[in-house]
């Protein structure tokens, strides 16, 4: 389980030229190893399509540390509430991923990624607008570079 952050992707800078589209298809081939493309048949697998389109937006690939960094994105610069995010985590398959990645990895990304909780309020607080999780659709063709300009959103750096 990989726990530092890096950048591995095109989507991952803040003024990438691909598509949203483009962008998607690029997070899912250089995840190919960890999991297949999603179709969006169940309430779940659909929140994993947006929770996926959501990494490419906020330009956060799949560490521990990057998925924590998703969840603080998603929690302060999207319109999915906390009761919403949190009845995801309480279905069957919230509880499997939860034990797949267990609890120590879990409070271990808790903590480490405090800094990163902070600058993703921070920045989260500065966009004109919340990201939609199921208002995507009209943005795939995009490029990610005017979308963030459209939502003001800064993207964490890698460093």
């Amino acid at each position: 389980m990989k726990f530092n952050r890096e950048k591995v992707a095109a989507f991952q800078d803040q003024d990438c030229q691909l598509t949203l589209r483009e962008a998607l298809a690029e997070f899912y081939a250089i995840n190919s190893e960890l999991f297949c493309v999603p179709e969006a048949e169940t309430p779940w697998t659909e929140l994993l399509v947006h929770h996926d389109v959501g990494h490419v937006f906020f330009g956060v690939n799949t560490s521990i540390l990057d998925e924590t960094a998703a969840d603080y994105w998603t929690l302060f610069a999207t319109d999915l509430s906390f009761k919403e995010y949190l009845a995801y985590a309480n279905t069957p398959e919230g509880k499997r991923l939860i034990k797949q990645i267990g609890f120590i990895n879990i409070v271990k990304s808790i903590v480490c990624g405090l800094p990163l909780l902070l600058k993703i309020y921070r920045r989260s607080r500065t966009m004109s607008r919340k990201w939609q999780i199921k208002g995507y659709q009209p943005y795939m063709d995009t490029p990610l570079d005017q979308l963030r300009k459209t939502f003001n959103l800064k993207i964490l750096d890698y460093e």
